[in-house]
Formats: structure tokens, C-alpha cells, sequence
């Protein structure tokens, strides 16, 4: 599951680098296209999800080479490959958004890399298995490590303060 995830942010990188070398030579209203915000928020959009992505999956694989227990391993596996699949996914879509017509086109390769990239959700389970297993392994760790945690109720009702226990 951990490469499906690193694989995905290499399909999105490469259709995000196709689309910001495109702004820089398409034309509109007299200039580049990468002149326009929407464009750039697009672009900036794009970029921080795949560093996002990428550090996700680079602290995952750090984790894991650790010796990390299995069952955090399961948890940031799974979170991994979650959120690169559904990021990059998002980055491709973008990378179609800012070239328009031609980027759904096959003149340039982001249609097929779309296609392709769908798969990464999918395979090695869903993004519906994967949101199971991070909640069942989260409860576990909570459960099981509850007293290696402050009590925040036994502190809000044991607050000195009367003014510490309001939450609203």
C-alpha cells in the first residue's frame, strides 16, 4: 500500500510539471496564462498537496524502517496511501483544469494519467477500507495507552478556575 501511495505522487508530479511548463506558453488576452490567479491557485493548490503527499509517505517509510509496532504501522500505511491517492488525484485534475480543452485531449499525456491514476484508490483497498482500518487502529492505540494521556474531563471537572470549565 506504501508504494501505491509513493506511486502515485511520480503521475502527479509529471502531470503538474506538463501544466506549469504549459502556462508558461500559452497566451491569453495578450499574456501567459500563468499570469492569471486562478491559474497560480491552481498551481499552488497542486503543489502543496504533493508536498503534503510526499511527506506523509516519507515519514511513513521512516516509521516503518524504526520498528515502529505493526499496528501504527497498519494506521500511517493506510493514511498514506489515503490521502497520496485522493492528493494526487486532486493534482491531476488541477493540472487538466489550468490546460483546459487540450488537457483532456490526448495531444499531451495527463487524460491517460487520470485514467491510470484511479486505479491507486482502488487497488490494495479502498479508500472506504482504508478509513476503516485507520479508526479501528486509532481506537485501539487510545484504548490501550489511556493512561499515558492526561484525563482532559478528570482536568475540566477538576479545574480550580470556575471559568476553565466552560467549553462554548
Amino acid at each position: 500500500r506504501l508504494t501505491t501511495a509513493a506511486g502515485s505522487l511520480g503521475s502527479a508530479r509529471a502531470c503538474l510539471r506538463i501544466a506549469t511548463k504549459y502556462t508558461t506558453k500559452r497566451k491569453a488576452f495578450g499574456q501567459t496564462i500563468k499570469n492569471f490567479q486562478a491559474v497560480n491557485f491552481n498551481i499552488a493548490d497542486s503543489i502543496t498537496l504533493l508536498d503534503a503527499a510526499r511527506s506523509i509517505v516519507l515519514n511513513t517509510a521512516r516509521t516503518i524502517d524504526a520498528g515502529a509496532p505493526p499496528a501504527l504501522q497498519r494506521r500511517l500505511v493506510s493514511e498514506s496511501k489515503k490521502f497520496s491517492t485522493k492528493a494526487c488525484w486532486k493534482v491531476i485534475n488541477n493540472a487538466m483544469q489550468v490546460m483546459g480543452g487540450i488537457g483532456y485531449t490526448t495531444v499531451y499525456p495527463i487524460e491517460r494519467i487520470l485514467r491510470d491514476s484511479r486505479i491507486g484508490e482502488i487497488w490494495t483497498g479502498t479508500t472506504e477500507i482504508m478509513n476503516l482500518i485507520i479508526q479501528h487502529e486509532y481506537y485501539k492505540e487510545i484504548l490501550s495507552e489511556k493512561w499515558l494521556a492526561r484525563d482532559v474531563e478528570k482536568d475540566a471537572i477538576d479545574s480550580d478556575a470556575e471559568e476553565e470549565k466552560h467549553f462554548g
